[in-house]
């Protein structure tokens, strides 16, 4: 199932279904507003016919011609002409008596379309709208539906005596063709509505299926598309572009529509392509955002995100360089009124700016200001100068001591301050010296240790183990003095490599051993350390893959490097989890040749890499396999002796071992 969900097949297809669900919406919606457009628009989106206010509309036109007869007839110049009646009779003859009846009258003055009497008559209809202005403004309003307007009110600005009644109604003919007008407007516009909502939420739905898995496999894995290593600005100006296109074709599209310049089917087709259009190319880009996201690259591919944090950086880079910049000012004046040389030369120029200023006060017409100004500046010079010699020898100094001098002593100081930052740094070169001597020492007295133990004990070593063999070679021994003789032979053997190991790594770490130097065929050195222990691998539950380039050379001693191999074969051997493989390799990488030891450790390798190269450490800390710790201490030792590089790299139960040269 979840190879069906996070499908790519899938993935297009729900794309493919939300473009489709757009696309059905706007086909419905634009077949309504074709449809409504062509027929006279009665429905206005209210709860019922009986609420309809294109009635309202209607019913208030009548009032509406009353008001605006008393506007017209006040607002002229010559009144003499024609009275408020006139106007009002020209005015009704322009409404539509096939709508409704009405019954108007201005004091004694009736006008009506149905022969009504009074308002009685025109207020027994189903729908009607009665409005009554008594002298002196007050206002009566009935309806038993209309909304009135309240349009009477506007005449007591201009007259407030007249007696004025409007009543109107909607004929019954009239009314029911309307009402059934309304409900059939009304059914189809909400049906296109519910079609056209239900279409956008199953769109909205599968959009959210698609931001769900888009990124990822069924494996739960993240994944990037080619389209996400494009600038994320990009993608939203498409965004916002395919909106804005699919927008505006919509408009020019609609008004050539409504001005006739193209039929509706064309219209119709452009329309719902360009919003195909538009939404495959907003739910692309938005896709590729949200990939981009669960992936961890929005950041990266943002230009204004990597602008941010620019400025983010060089703004706190300018913060902690002015901090710092202050805290440098705030050290130097703090340190400089505390010191002695800096008191003196304050107050040197604090005496020196003084006397300049008097010379240009009192002899401002003279050359004198200007002479004992220049003197002046001599001796300042002349004294900045001859401190500046003491800074000069305290950098030699120091210079001296960073080279490797330590008995270099810094004399001749003249300054108080200075002289005492000399005396500091003196005593930092003796007490390095110290130091670097009786390390010298503990080390050489070490190596010497070792060395003469090692010499020492391989002359009792030499006579256990022949007697050892001689004891072996007697006839008729008891087994379990066989057993005994065997057990003294392998730990007397061991014992004398241990000695030997000793006696190798104190000879090359001291100095004293001689390397030599030759081309060698690195492939043949590794399959021949390989061979010497052939018994033992094929005997190990452990699997070797060799894959060795042919003809790499480097110049390094032979001798020295077949022990380095031996020493990495054995170390694998040992501490291997049994049943894995190991893998031995030798390429050419640019001007380098590198052979590399890679195992499975059968513990866990929780020590530091350059901690288990030194001398008797063990990744085994416990110590159930056999092994001295010395093993990859001669191997480095050794390595770096014949001019290359040795080094341990481990991660998590992967050890590997990394040995470079220099290709001859």
């Amino acid at each position: 199932m979840k190879r069906f969900i996070y499908s790519s097949y899938t993935k297009f297809a729900v794309l493919v279904l939300v473009v489709c669900s757009l696309a059905f919406a706007a086909n419905v919606v634009l077949d309504t507003i074709y449809i409504y457009t062509n027929e006279y628009q009665l429905y206005g989106f209210e709860e019922s016919f009986e609420k309809s206010r294109y009635f309202a509309a209607i019913l208030n036109d009548p009032s509406g011609y009353v008001d605006n007869a008393y506007a017209q007839y006040y607002h002229s110049e010559d009144k003499t002409d024609m009275s408020v009646e006139d106007n009002l009779k020209t005015a009704l003859e322009y409404l539509d008596a096939s709508k409704i009846n009405y019954f108007i009258s201005i004091d004694d003055t009736v006008f009506t379309n149905c022969g009504a009497e009074s308002e009685d008559d025109i207020v027994d209809a189903k729908y009607y709208m009665l409005q009554k202005r008594h002298a002196g403004g007050r206002l009566e309003y009935e309806s038993n539906y209309a909304e009135i307007y309240g349009l009477l009110e506007g005449i007591y600005e201009y007259n407030s005596e007249d007696e004025i009644v409007v009543a109107a109604s909607v004929k019954e003919d009239y009314a029911k063709e309307c009402e059934a007008l309304w409900t059939r407007q009304a059914a189809y516009i909400k049906d296109a509505f519910i079609k056209g909502v239900a279409l956008c939420i199953i769109a909205l739905l599968l959009l959210i299926y698609l931001v769900a898995v888009s990124g990822k496999t069924y494996t739960g894995e993240h994944k990037k598309m080619w389209l996400d290593s494009i600038w994320t600005e990009l993608h939203l100006a498409d965004i916002i572009f395919a909106g804005g296109l699919a927008i505006g074709a919509w408009s020019i599209v609609f008004d050539m529509y409504f001005y006739n310049q193209i039929p509706y089917y064309m219209a119709k087709t452009i329309v719902i392509f360009a919003l195909c259009a538009g939404c495959l190319l907003v739910i692309t880009s938005l896709l590729s955002i949200v990939r981009k996201i669960k992936c961890g690259i929005f950041v990266n591919s943002s230009i204004s995100c990597k602008l941010l944090i620019w400025a983010w950086k060089v703004f706190v880079y300018v913060i902690r360089y002015v901090r710092g910049c202050v805290v440098r000012v705030r050290n130097a004046v703090k340190i400089g009124v505390n010191r002695k040389t800096a008191s003196i030369l304050i107050g040197m120029l604090f005496v020196y700016t003084a006397l300049i200023g008097l010379c240009g006060i009192f002899t401002p017409e003279t050359g004198t200001a200007l002479v004992f100004g220049i003197v002046l500046f001599a001796f300042a010079s002349f004294i900045l100068m001859y401190r500046a010699k003491d800074i000069d020898s305290i950098r030699k100094g120091a210079n001296e001591i960073r080279k490797g001098n330590l008995t270099y002593k810094i004399n001749d100081i003249k300054s108080e301050d200075l002289k005492a930052l000399a005396d500091d740094i003196n005593g930092i070169g003796m007490g390095l010296d110290e130091s670097v001597s009786a390390k010298m020492k503990a080390e050489r007295l070490k190596t010497e240790l070792i060395t003469n133990v090692s010499h020492d004990l391989k002359t009792p070593l030499t006579s256990i183990i022949s007697y050892t063999e001689l004891l072996s070679n007697v006839e008729k021994l008891p087994e379990e003095a066989k057993d005994y003789i065997r057990i003294i032979e392998k730990k007397s053997q061991r014992l004398k490599n241990l000695t030997q190991d000793l006696f190798d790594i104190s000879k090359v770490q001291s100095g004293n051993e001689v390397i030599n130097c030759e081309r060698l065929d690195i492939a043949l050195l590794i399959n021949q350390a390989l061979g010497e222990h052939d018994s033992e691998i094929k005997n190990a539950d452990l699997a070797f893959c060799v894959n060795v380039e042919k003809e790499l050379f480097v110049n390094a001693d032979g001798r020295k490097m077949s022990r380095v191999m031996s020493n990495l074969i054995s170390n694998a051997l040992k501490y291997s989890m049994k049943n894995t493989r190991v893998f031995v390799s030798a390429v050419e990488k640019g001007y380098e040749v590198i052979v590399e030891f890679k195992n499975i450790a059968s513990y866990a390798m929780d020590f530091d890499a350059e901690e288990i190269m030194g001398r008797f450490v063990r990744g085994d800390e416990s110590r159930t396999t056999e092994g001295s710790g010395l093993g990859l201490a001669i191997a480095k030792s050794y390595t770096e002796a014949s001019g290359g590089s040795f080094n341990v790299v481990t991660d998590g139960d992967l050890f590997k071992a990394i040995i470079k040269f220099n290709k001859a």
